[in-house]
């Protein structure tokens, strides 16, 4: 992706699969104080992330928050949900409270640096 005011990372907590957020690259803690510019290639970096997760791993429907709960800077969380388990290099990721409201926190699920990177070349495959 060209250089711009957002970067993408995978969540290390893969509780519920292709859990990831975007992340503004310059320090903000206030969502309403992004810039028209800012907004604009959030929604188009949603969009590539949606597509990305949908076309890797199907997901039945997908949730999208702003959570600073620890991390005060802004940042948006782009979380797939599951009907079904999936299975990605040899993992079985299920999302057991679909279609209700996943757990907040969720239950802990990190994954070997192994997975994430087979998970993230799944994404990058994806385009």
């Amino acid at each position: 992706m060209k250089p711009g005011f957002w970067e993408v990372w995978l969540n290390v907590h893969q509780n519920l699969l292709g859990k990831l957020v975007i992340v503004l690259k310059r320090h903000e803690e206030q969502v309403t104080r992004l810039s028209a510019a800012e907004w604009l290639e959030l929604h188009a970096q949603a969009q590539r992330t949606t597509e990305r997760l949908r076309r890797a791993f199907a997901p039945d429907h997908f949730n999208y928050a702003f959570l600073q709960y620890q991390d005060r800077h802004v940042h948006l969380h782009v979380i797939p949900r599951y009907a079904a388990p999936r299975e990605v290099s040899g993992s079985i990721f299920d999302d057991p409270d679909y279609p209700d409201h996943d757990a907040v926190p969720g239950r802990e699920r990190r994954v070997s640096p192994a997975i994430l990177d087979a998970l993230a070349e799944l994404l990058m495959r994806a385009q």
